[in-house]
């Protein structure tokens, strides 16, 4: 996970702009992350209608990762965070990851294959993690291709993609099946990772 090395770096930003927020509950914010996920997705989906929604649907996934990286910090400066709040917020996650790559893979720049494969990438990436967890080992969040990259890579992607035109597989088709072959990567990194540090 490239993005990840950074988050300490960024933790002080993230403190500063979760301020204002204090008389949110954090699982607002996080309710908030997955609509506007599910606004992105839509509109990546109505470019069928006009190419203009790839920029809304620019903002959605925007505004979605930028709730989504307040809600934690937010928990945690009230003190508040929780087990109920950790589940909701990767629970969402997956939901979010969902509806965001289903828009693009229903949309005239992709394909639904695509998605399929994008999505088994994501879902074993996060399920390797939480299950090391499970097994008594901490959350695993290392890999080739985590969430806080892909999630960079989905900001710009309605952007490329309204700039360089191209239906079927353009850029967005690369995107996917980018997240498909490194989110197997990372899944299997993960893997061989969790196996050596599970008690035998």
């Amino acid at each position: 996970m490239v993005l990840n090395k950074y988050r300490k770096n960024v933790d002080s930003l993230l403190t500063a702009l979760a301020r204002p927020f204090m008389r949110t509950n954090p699982n607002t914010l996080t309710l908030f992350a997955f609509l506007f996920a599910s606004l992105g997705g839509l509109c990546y989906y109505l470019t069928w209608y006009h190419a203009f929604f790839l920029l809304f649907s620019f903002i959605f996934i925007f505004l979605s990762s930028f709730m989504d990286a307040l809600d934690g910090k937010l928990a945690r400066l009230k003190g508040i965070a929780g087990k109920r709040g950790d589940f909701l917020d990767h629970l969402l996650d997956r939901y979010s990851d969902t509806v965001l790559i289903l828009g693009i893979a229903l949309s005239p720049y992709s394909s639904p294959l695509l998605g399929l494969f994008a999505i088994t990438g994501v879902y074993l990436t996060s399920y390797v993690g939480t299950q090391a967890e499970v097994e008594g080992v901490k959350r695993i969040y290392g890999g080739i291709l985590g969430r806080a990259d892909r999630m960079l890579i989905l900001i710009l992607l309605p952007l490329i993609q309204y700039f360089w035109w191209g239906y079927h597989f353009s850029v967005s088709s690369w995107i996917l099946l980018i997240f498909a072959i490194l989110g197997h990567i990372t899944a299997i990194q993960r893997i061989f990772y969790a196996w050596r540090a599970i008690p035998s």
